[in-house]
């Protein structure tokens, strides 16, 4: 049986907490994970197979998610990266390998650059490097459906916003993906009195993560089908930060820890334990390279 710690944190008038899972023998530093918007603490599980054999794993109940109180309208990023830093204070850890996934890329991202010295690596997937004009006018849509009272209308306009359609490429597990993040992103905007707020903030504020980074190892990553930001635009982004690779994981799109479970965590904790980024059957090319290297989708391996 793991040993798990809960604990709940104070700050600027925000409560969030985190969970702790402790691994038996640690070889590396613990990894701190936060995924999209609204996704919580709990939101983790799928990960516990593939981190606790090499490390501790902490997850969070960020300001906004989960049962943690929401950011009042001053409240922004820096709020969200000093909220971070409460919980490695708690932690009583010097550092922490950081995996940021869709919004949470965007935090992890913020915080690598304001706390360098406390990040032992960095993992950035699904990075929203740029919100597009169709998606702000998706949302626009579905945010009108919602305050009609529709809330399945917004759910139905999100999954054009998450998902790439039907027929347009190979997507593994994609009938059942689609019916889970139906259910769950539902749940997530009926059950929190602050769901839909949340997310707006999240899509109508400038969130895109930019200005470089150095001093940490960096991985970033994608599925080569990611509707949020393109293969292209996220290996764009990874050539602004040093010591950095690329990776997009083949038939997958902005739900790769679903669609791809083991796959992601595979890539994800070779990059923390400092292993082989190389002969990833799962990889376009075979491999994380440089993002200056040549576009992987030319040459997929599957």
């Amino acid at each position: 049986m793991s040993d798990i710690t809960r604990r709940t944190l104070q700050y600027d008038g925000l409560s969030f907490s985190y969970q702790l899972i402790r691994a038996r023998s640690p070889s590396t530093e613990p990894v701190l994970a936060i995924g999209g918007v609204l996704q919580g603490m709990h939101g983790w599980s799928l990960m516990q197979q593939h981190v606790l054999p090499y490390a501790d794993l902490v997850s969070v109940d960020l300001p906004g998610s989960g049962e943690a109180t929401p950011l009042r309208p001053r409240q922004k990023m820096e709020t969200m990266c000093r909220a971070v830093e409460v919980i490695l204070d708690d932690l009583d850890v010097a550092r922490v390998n950081f995996l940021g996934y869709s919004f949470g890329s965007a935090v992890a991202y913020r915080c690598a650059q304001n706390r360098p010295e406390r990040i032992a690596r960095l993992a950035l997937g699904g990075v929203p490097v740029r919100i597009s004009d169709r998606l702000i006018e998706l949302w626009t849509r579905g945010a009108a459906r919602m305050k009609a009272g529709d809330a399945e209308g917004l759910v139905d306009i999100l999954m054009e916003m998450f998902l790439c359609p039907p027929g347009r490429a190979p997507v593994h597990n994609r009938d059942i993906v689609r019916r889970l993040v139906r259910r769950m992103t539902l749940r997530a905007l009926t059950d929190n009195p602050h769901g839909f707020v949340t997310m707006e903030r999240s899509v109508l504020e400038n969130l895109d993560p930019v200005g470089g980074l150095d001093g940490v190892p960096t991985l970033v990553f994608c599925g080569e089908h990611d509707t949020i930001s393109t293969l292209t635009e996220q290996r764009d982004f990874a050539s602004g930060i040093e010591d950095c690779r690329f990776a997009a994981i083949a038939e997958a799109d902005h739900w790769v820890f679903l669609e791809r479970r083991a796959e992601a965590s595979d890539l994800v904790m070779r990059h923390f334990t400092e292993r082989p980024l190389t002969e990833l059957p799962y990889a376009l090319g075979g491999s994380a390279t440089g993002p200056t290297a040549p576009d992987p989708s030319a040459a997929a391996v599957r």
